[in-house]
């Protein structure tokens, strides 16, 4: 009987520790906490006028005419890595977000795409009281062409699979820290009405 006792004890002991073992093991959590370390190594060398694209294919990437982009590949959904994004962004207080999606995204009913309505309230709560702009993918796609060194993009391809889910973030100087741009960094003009903050 003692031994049964000092048995269930040891057990019960352990179970704690296995819980949180396990916990750590799902692919899910394990990819975010990846994605975090990654982007918060990146956003170390990232400046105003730079930019962060997050979508699931290389559609978008193939506009950009700089050289090769820095790339991170993630198992998490677009919202997800513009989540953790954001949140190390407004953490470290530098550089402030300006916010590009997808037109197209809003215009789809939820009976042809079936993800899509999930998708676009995820962005609508994430967005708000956000500075972003909802714009035809082309437009999108035409900032991005326009980029020159030294600006620099960071590739963000996540597993997101519904069309138009692109999210483009162009960043900018954070509040108190906002002073004018070098001339090697001369801000793109915005080149459609829509643009207009």
């Amino acid at each position: 009987m003692r031994i049964l006792h000092s048995i269930i004890f040891c057990l019960a002991a352990a179970l704690p520790l296995l819980v949180a073992s396990c916990s750590h093991s799902d692919p899910r959590t394990q990819a975010l906490v990846d994605l975090r370390g990654n982007i918060e190594d990146e956003l170390e060398g990232l400046n105003p006028g730079d930019w962060i694209l997050i979508c699931p294919t290389e559609a978008m990437k193939l506009a950009v005419s700089l050289p090769e982009p820095e790339q991170i590949s993630t198992q998490t959904t677009t919202v997800n890595a513009l989540r953790e994004t954001l949140d190390l962004m407004e953490s470290e207080g530098m550089l402030s977000p300006r916010i590009w999606t997808c037109r197209e995204l809003e215009n789809t009913t939820s009976r042809r795409k079936p993800g899509n309505a999930r998708l676009r309230n995820n962005l609508k709560d994430l967005l708000s009281g956000r500075q972003h702009f909802s714009v035809e993918e082309r437009i999108i796609t035409m900032q991005l062409s326009l980029l020159r060194p030294p600006q620099q993009i960071l590739y963000l391809q996540t597993n997101t699979t519904q069309p138009h889910s692109a999210i483009a973030i162009e960043l900018d100087y954070a509040g108190s820290n906002a002073v004018p741009h070098k001339k090697t960094q001369q801000k793109t003009p915005y080149r459609h009405a829509d643009l207009k903050p």
